[in-house]
């Protein structure tokens, strides 16, 4: 189905549309059925008209009474009998013969009919027939078409005004899902624009306040992250001076490597939490992405299954942070290292352009993540498999963090991955 016609206002404006046809053809039922009533009524009331005149004439047929009763009402008389003829206006303007609309009134006596708008009357005597021509006027049909034009424009205007006053109504919707993809982006500090006291309204406010106490939320997660790692470092570096003053030993060397380990771990948490300003610490200079991309999987020559480096091609330097730009590279590489085992093959990283892009390749043949997994990898803290974390180590930031610094050079990650045959992912950096 189209997107059009799942809209809300789509919606709310078919079922206006519908009632106004509804209400039309109630209103066209309803006179149709009161001309229908009224079609004896008006035909019995003629007849007795057309009685009124032929007595006013006279008997035998007069022609000066005849021409006073032209000149008061307008209408053209005449008379035609096998001994005389006269009419009020030459012959000309009166018709031969009307053929069409012609209807019977009193059994046949009187026919009525209409001739390029104007009405004509046949009434039959014993000794002629007189013919009564009236003026030409606007009559019923024409009038009710002209009504019926003048209906549906003001129809076709009311639905406009209704079309245009939905919309205004619904501004606030349009708004709220901006609001909803720009907060899905990352954009807590976007703000809908809120008018009016309506429950839209009401629904706009709660909107900002709510993105509002989430990014507090979320600045104070940060503040605690970057507190509580700075705070555990003092006791830490306590810890290695007492151990260092102790002899040598198979326990002193397990605390030792566990103090280490909880190092590193600081070291990244703390690398997580300044990554948030990353994008104003950047240092753009132009970069051979080729050279950049060799230099970074160097450093994961020793590590099993290895890397395999595919034909680089030679881009147009890219301005980009190159210290950054390696620290998110690393960090893809490291992952795709961690989650693959020794007996699969080596890690393969490739580069190419599309369109406006120089997109880095990154793809491995490990134990891959699970669909339902995929849209939250690159969230913070977040691990496909918690159990792992004793083998793989880490936190979950790495893939967060590479995110955050493609996204700062104003490019994005996209990833794709099979459960238990591996993980592919791409770097698209603006070309």
């Amino acid at each position: 189905m189209p997107k059009i016609f799942s809209s809300v206002f789509v919606k709310l404006f078919a079922i206006l549309v519908a009632a106004g046809i509804g209400i039309n053809l109630a209103i066209l039922l309803f006179i149709g059925s009161f001309r229908h009533h009224l079609s004896t009524t008006y035909e019995s009331h003629l007849a007795r008209y057309i009685d009124f005149l032929v007595q006013e004439i006279g008997e035998p047929p007069d022609l000066q009474r005849a021409q006073r009763l032209a000149t008061e009402t307008g209408m053209k008389i005449a008379y035609d009998s096998p001994s005389r003829q006269w009419a009020t206006h030459p012959r000309g303007e009166f018709p031969e013969q009307v053929c069409h609309h012609l209807f019977n009134l009193q059994d046949g006596r009187i026919q009525a009919g209409s001739y390029h708008g104007q009405h004509v009357f046949y009434v039959a005597r014993d000794d002629g027939r007189l013919t009564f021509f009236l003026p030409k006027t606007w009559d019923a049909d024409r009038k009710i078409k002209v009504f019926g034009l003048i209906l549906l424009l003001g129809i076709t205007l009311l639905l406009a005004a209704v079309y245009f006053a939905i919309r205004r109504v619904l501004k606030p919707l349009r708004g709220l899902e901006e609001g909803v993809r720009q907060v899905a982006q990352g954009r807590l500090g976007h703000q809908v624009p809120v008018q009016g006291r309506d429950e839209l309204s009401a629904l706009s406010r709660s909107f900002n306040d709510m993105t509002r106490q989430i990014a507090l939320l979320i600045k104070a997660k940060e503040r605690l992250v970057l507190d509580v790692s700075h705070e555990l470092r003092s006791p830490l570096t306590r810890s290695k001076v007492a151990l260092a003053m102790l002899p040598e030993s198979a326990g002193k060397q397990s605390l030792l490597e566990d103090i280490g380990e909880m190092e590193a771990k600081i070291a990244e948490l703390l690398e997580s939490a300044r990554a948030v300003g990353v994008k104003a610490e950047l240092k753009r200079v132009p970069t051979d992405l080729a050279e950049l991309i060799a230099r970074t999987a160097a450093g994961f020559k020793d590590r099993p299954p290895g890397v395999r480096l595919a034909e680089l091609p030679q881009l147009p330097p890219v301005s980009l942070d190159p210290r950054q730009t390696e620290r998110a590279l690393r960090n893809i590489i490291d992952n795709a290292l961690k989650y693959s085992v020794p007996a699969s093959p080596p890690v393969r990283i490739a580069l190419h352009a599309r369109e406006a892009f120089a997109v880095i390749t990154v793809s491995d043949r490990g134990i891959g993540i699970p669909r339902a997994d995929l849209a939250l990898v690159f969230e913070p803290f977040y691990r496909v498999d918690p159990s792992r974390r004793a083998r793989t180590g880490g936190y979950g930031l790495g893939l967060s963090l590479a995110k955050t610094i493609v996204e700062a050079h104003g490019g994005r990650i996209e990833i794709d991955s099979v459960h238990g045959e591996g993980t592919t992912v791409r770097i698209l950096l603006p070309a």
